[in-house]
């Protein structure tokens, strides 16, 4: 749909031409595809489902979709849907569009592009979904605002962002690479890694347990991205009380039952207060990343 012209941009680009992510053979994909209400019915999101007018054959954007995980996920779920998925990488998008026409989907449309020059598709979206995205650009405030242009009146979003005291072992290891100028070819990561593995710094041996860091563009994407930007929960209703979108609910089941076990009351599910409470007792709880939905109001 463009030239990709951020300098930023560009370097993500060139990192998932190098590395394409994430790295995968298998899905776990829904049997049956169903309505767009009743899946969403299944989350228990604090919204009223009969304001919402979503299409027979809603338009779902899957903007950073990767090599294709996500989106044939998706695709699997939706009846109905026009599946848009979108990435900067042209290796990430072939594998993805490969996968797509081996496990039998026709809905995807595989689009080449930075989500910056998302308005070029012309398009309203009833979904939005955008994980691990939004945290590697230049700007995320302005890549998040572009989205939420991008969606019909009362439509949802799904952001995948990381958490700053999650990370904190991550932030660490990232310092030292800097420190360092480890490089990101091949022979450095691999010889860094074992390093780590070697180490003795305790606050190191969390990363041991991802599988990401086993493999050679998963630990590049874990530890070597180019651009990677953190968040509190408190940052989080800032960026979104600015854009006019209204938090519904996380979408991680394990820690939403998690915290169901602390805060009870039917209400609380939605009020930022009580999680950030629940992640400064439980710093790693959002280890993988904030997933959580979000609405537009206006």
């Amino acid at each position: 749909i463009s030239k990709i012209e951020n300098k930023i941009s560009v370097k993500v680009r060139n990192q998932y031409e190098e590395n394409p992510y994430p790295r995968w053979t298998n899905l776990g994909l829904s049997i049956n595809k169903r309505e767009i209400k009743d899946v969403i019915n299944d989350i228990s999101l604090n919204i009223d489902l009969k304001k919402i007018n979503f299409s027979n054959n809603p338009d779902i954007l899957i903007a950073g979709c990767g090599t294709g995980q996500h989106a044939i996920t998706t695709a699997s779920k939706y009846k109905g849907a026009n599946i848009y998925a979108l990435d900067l990488s042209f290796n990430s998008l072939s594998y993805a569009k490969r996968k797509a026409e081996e496990l039998g989907f026709k809905n995807i449309k595989f689009i080449q592009g930075d989500l910056l020059d998302l308005k070029r598709l012309n398009k309203n979206f009833d979904i939005i979904e955008s994980v691990g995205v939004l945290h590697h650009m230049d700007n995320p405030e302005i890549g998040w605002k572009v989205l939420k242009e991008n969606l019909k009146n009362h439509g949802l979003m799904l952001i995948g962002l990381y958490s700053e005291k999650a990370r904190e072992n991550i932030a660490d290891i990232r310092m030292h690479i800097m420190k360092f100028k480890i490089g990101t070819n091949k022979k450095s990561i691999i010889n860094f890694r074992k390093e780590i593995l070697s180490n003795k710094k305790s606050h190191w041996n969390n990363i041991k347990n991802s599988p990401d860091f086993y493999s050679l563009s998963g630990v590049r994407d874990l530890l070597f991205h180019v651009k990677e930007h953190r968040y509190t929960i408190s940052n989080l209703n800032k960026i979104m009380k600015k854009l006019n979108l209204k938090f519904v609910g996380f979408d991680d089941t394990f820690v939403v039952e998690r915290f169901k076990n602390i805060f009870n009351k039917p209400n609380d599910l939605y009020k930022l207060k009580k999680w950030e409470s629940f992640e400064n007792e439980n710093q790693r709880i959002f280890s993988g990343m904030y997933q959580f939905w979000c609405q537009k109001i206006n």
